[in-house]
């Protein structure tokens, strides 16, 4: 069928006609499922636990009397209902446009050509052509098909691939398990059998990740706390004091303080604008939530061509009888042999094709200007198989049939039936090219008078050897030395012959290149002896994939987190298999990509570490914005709690101030923490133990540290404030308001801190944070107005300040941040200098 294809080139559809259908049948898109309801949204968001305090509290104020307090709690929570509802719908639409880069690829011919387009912009009318793995985007006719099988179970629930002949009807969402063909689009979108049903392809449902389990539980666990204590305070106020309302007020206020509501949500945005700023770097995260593992990846299991290598080959040696034939001079006197080996190379190939080798030996065919042999008619394909590595064009030629073989050289060598010095001098002459980092092909031909059942229903005759050179990606050397430093092992898992892989791991700087372990060898070693040449040896040779997928699940046995990549169908139980999959993007097959969980959509080894890169850096901002949440929240408890609990002359905190305080704290996590730049030492750190807790013990302890510097900044600034500055004709609020805005302040100040876990706040602090001066003026700016205008000053309950006032918070604040920070350089660094935790994880 292959050479047919160009029968229907003049067939395809024009581009006034492509606009034509687009406009009368619209794109190729199944409507969409029910959207998230607003209403629903808003439900949703309006009975989470920080807005139903709030609401409690808007009515304890109302019976108290206090309507201007009860306005603007009431107006805090459409704020705040604002700022979530407009954060979910950022992600949503962050999160869709991600699933728009995952839409299935089809090949079709338009204009004469064949164009790789995006599923949802085929029309009626086009002519698409099926491969191997490719997904079927719309509904068809095969108007031409080689042996032909689609696996039809998304559609039927049936799991056995079907034969589809000419004249059969192919299914959106069907996957060419075997052979190719030509079919015609009849139906797109809605009007295709599974869109009448209402079946989507969607990504499968994912569980929760252990880290969004970890920061469920440590939510409700803080709920639970903050609701005991929060009974405790109302009961003492009531009992003691007779103050009921006022001791629900109290427990209310100390709620809101204590409830970390914003974790969820923070974690969501980071991982979902984490996966939209790697699509931007060419890495496709077809699952968000794999970031976190990502970070933690220790073993990397890499295939070699158009990874490592540039996938753009030049066909540079031909070897046949005669001796070795340089094919790019040009001056080169081309002998029937030269002529009869190319000509059968090319004759061996797919036609049209997408395949670099296949498209090198076109190129090769061209640059010599020989002519093809117009009185060929195709009839017949024995396509590649792991079983034999060979593909076979069967040619009707007047009364017999001419076969043309390319393939591993030990393969075609097998349907030559050379004898034993034929083969090992074949054998010589690969292994020289081999070992100089060619990629070789055997080519051989031959005739029969039937047409044969099987490769081997014919006497071949061996015509020569094809060398291919890939050049390696440049930054691959690097990228190998960097993932190294990073911990990260590298293993090449190739098809390739062993002498290629053996150079291409030496010039890429593998560890123990040399040591080369094949797949023959593997399908005969036991778990136990391949789990132990596993500990040693990096590069894989002839590798199938039963093998990579062995290799996948030993490794994950010794407890190493394995990324694996992979384009092909066969691929797919490796990519499924591994913690992380990863997937070609320009040479992947469909199946492949459906299998995996990141997908690379230019094929280069250095997206790969720049996806392991930014997981690490994702997990690090996640575990600055927990510090901070739990540091900033521990000031706010203890200066709501302990005015209460020693009866002082003024409170600190009201219930509109920490609501204040609140809409400072989500977008600081939010926005600030998540554009962080990475750590300096990122990637010089060992992977991070997955099963380690985001919130450490250490961490944990570090956070204490900084919101108890933060707390006794605020207590300290009261008591300067209420001794020195205080008289008897000052308002006591006078207090109250310094001393918040010192909590503010030491707020930003702790952001300040935050921002690196190993280096001083004066060298952190030179880096740039486009979102940092927005939130840090924005704030003092909302504070100023709180404080000024007279309404605000009112609801607020706050006093003028002076500049010596703002002066004083500012120092004092410092002053804790400061001493937090010269605690961790001093003592922590130290600490962790002496631990694992240096190499591990950060804080």
């Amino acid at each position: 069928m292959s050479n047919k294809i160009e029968s229907f080139l003049a067939s395809g559809l024009t581009e006034k006609q492509v606009i034509q259908n687009r406009k009368k049948f619209g794109p190729n898109e199944i409507v969409k499922g029910k959207k998230t309801n607003l209403l629903f949204l808003m439900l949703r968001i309006v009975t989470e636990p920080m807005i139903v305090l709030l609401l409690i509290i808007s009515f304890v104020y109302l019976m108290l009397g206090d309507r201007g307090e009860a306005i603007l709690l009431l107006f805090s929570v459409l704020v705040i209902i604002s700022i979530t509802f407009y954060q979910e719908k950022k992600t949503e639409t962050a999160l869709s446009a991600l699933r728009s880069l995952a839409t299935p690829r089809t090949n079709v011919i338009r204009n004469g050509s064949i164009y790789r387009i995006d599923g949802r912009d085929v029309v009626v009318g086009d002519l698409i052509l099926l491969s191997e793995g490719d997904r079927i985007s719309a509904d068809s006719l095969i108007l031409s098909a080689e042996p032909l099988f689609c696996d039809e179970s998304l559609l039927t629930g049936e799991s056995m691939p079907v034969s589809k002949f000419m004249n059969d009807k192919v299914y959106s969402g069907a996957l060419v398990a075997s052979g190719g063909g030509v079919c015609r689009v009849e139906e797109i979108g809605s009007r295709t059998e599974i869109g009448k049903i209402g079946k989507q392809i969607d990504e499968e449902k994912v569980e929760s990740t252990l880290l969004e389990k970890e920061v469920s539980r440590l939510v409700k666990w803080l709920f639970l706390v903050s609701m005991f204590f929060c009974v405790c305070l109302a009961l003492y106020f009531g009992f003691a004091q007779s103050k009921w309302l006022k001791g629900l007020l109290a427990g209310l206020t100390l709620a809101i303080g204590l409830l970390p509501e914003e974790l969820p949500l923070v974690l969501t945005i980071f991982f979902a604008f984490g996966a939209y700023r790697l699509s931007r770097k060419n890495v496709l995260v077809r699952k968000s939530s794999i970031i976190e593992t990502l970070g933690a990846a220790t073993v990397l299991c890499s295939d070699k061509t158009g990874t490592i290598t540039k996938n753009k080959m030049s066909l540079e040696y031909l070897v046949t009888n005669i001796g070795i034939n340089h094919l790019l001079n040009k001056d080169i006197e081309l002998s029937s042999d030269i002529k009869d080996s190319l000509h059968a190379a090319l004759l061996a190939c797919k036609q049209p094709t997408f395949d670099p080798m296949e498209i090198a030996i076109k190129n090769s065919f061209e640059f010599f200007n020989l002519k093809d042999d117009l009185k060929l008619e195709w009839v017949k394909e024995f396509p590649l198989t792991n079983d034999h590595l060979t593909m076979v064009q069967v040619y009707k030629s007047d009364e017999q049939y001419k076969i043309f073989a390319k393939g591993s050289p030990e393969a075609v060598f097998d349907l030559c039936n050379l004898d034993e010095a034929e083969k090992n001098q074949w054998i010589k002459e690969t292994n020289i090219l081999a070992k100089n980092g060619y990629r070789i092909l055997g080519v051989a031909s031959g005739k029969t008078q039937n047409l044969p059942n099987s490769k081997k229903d014919a006497e071949y005759n061996f015509l020569g050897l094809l060398g291919f050179l890939d050049p390696i990606r440049d930054s691959v050397p690097a990228d190998v030395q960097s993932a190294r430093e990073a911990g990260v092992r590298i293993l090449m898992i190739t098809g390739d012959y062993p002498e290629t892989a053996k150079n291409i791991a030496i010039k890429i700087g593998l560890t123990n290149p040399t040591e080369v372990v094949i797949g023959e060898d593997i399908s005969k070693l036991s778990d136990y002896e391949l789990k132990k040449i596993l500990l040693s040896c990096n590069v894989y040779s002839r590798v199938s994939p039963l093998d990579k997928w062995r290799i996948v699940k030993l490794l994950k046995e010794e407890s190493e987190i394995v990324a694996m990549t992979g384009d092909g169908v066969n691929d797919a139980p490796a990519l499924r298999s591994a913690h992380i999959g990863v997937a070609m993007g320009e040479r992947g097959t469909d199946v492949a990509r459906e299998a995996s969980d990141i997908v690379l959509m230019n094929d280069s080894f250095s997206s790969i570490l720049e996806a392991i890169k930014t997981g690490r850096h994702i997990y690090d901002n996640l575990r600055k914005a927990l510090g901070y949440i739990i540091a900033v929240h521990l000031p706010i408890v203890g200066i709501t709690f302990f005015p209460l609990l020693f009866d002082w002359p003024v409170l600190v905190l009201s219930a509109v101030q920490i609501v204040f305080l609140e809409l400072v704290i989500d977008p600081t996590c939010t926005l600030v923490f998540e554009k962080e730049a990475p750590e300096a030492n990122l990637m010089k750190r060992k992977p991070r133990n997955r099963t380690s807790p985001l919130l450490d013990k250490r961490l944990f302890i570090s956070s204490i540290v900084q919101g108890l510097f933060s707390f006794l900044s605020v207590i300290l600034c009261y008591w300067v404030i209420y001794h020195f500055f205080f008289s008897v004709n000052d308002d006591l609020q006078l207090v109250a308001t310094t001393s918040f805005v010192t909590l503010v302040i030491s707020n930003l100040f702790l952001i300040l801190a935050n921002r690196s876990f190993f280096e001083p706040i004066w060298i952190s602090n030179q880096k740039p944070n486009l979102i940092l001066p927005y939130v840090f003026f924005g704030t003092i700016a909302l504070l100023c107005l709180a404080i000024y205008v007279p309404y605000l000053r009112e609801i607020f309950h706050f006093s003028v300040l002076s500049w010596q006032h703002w002066l004083l918070s500012v120092l004092i604040a410092f002053l804790g941040v400061f001493l937090y920070d010269l605690l961790k350089i001093v003592l922590l660094r130290r600490l962790l200098q002496n631990t694992e935790l240096d190499t591990t994880s950060p804080n």
